[in-house]
């Protein structure tokens, strides 16, 4: 929902917002690591963010660093799908559509109206 059009995120923050409760989406950016909340943290007390950095993609960080001469590119895509880094679709993150929804959503959480 958070990268989705943004018409539809707009109304679900508008409806956290007005029921006093909150959107819980941390995961979906940074998987274990906290992102979102600081993120928000900073903005709320009136700091603005101008450049986000880091490695946004598991998938294709395993596959870089794992990837070597004369291994066939396929078995490390199946190696790191077998291991449970990928999307249940590959080619989710293999074509760069992943990242693209965390950096929609943390662009969203900055307060920029993107969509993907």
């Amino acid at each position: 929902a958070g990268a989705g059009p943004y018409s539809r995120y707009e109304k679900i923050m508008a409806a956290a917002r007005k029921g006093g409760s909150r959107f819980l989406y941390e995961a979906t950016v940074g998987a274990g690591l906290p992102i979102v909340g600081p993120l928000q943290t900073l903005l709320k007390a009136g700091d603005e963010v101008t450049k986000v950095e880091g490695i946004f993609s598991g998938t294709l960080s395993y596959i870089f660093n794992t990837w070597k001469p004369g291994m066939k590119y396929s078995e490390v895509v199946n190696d790191a799908k077998n291991k449970g880094f990928t999307e249940p679709d590959p080619r989710d993150d293999l074509s760069g559509t992943d990242v693209g929804r965390k950096v929609t959503i943390l662009a969203r959480e900055c307060g920029l109206k993107l969509e993907l």
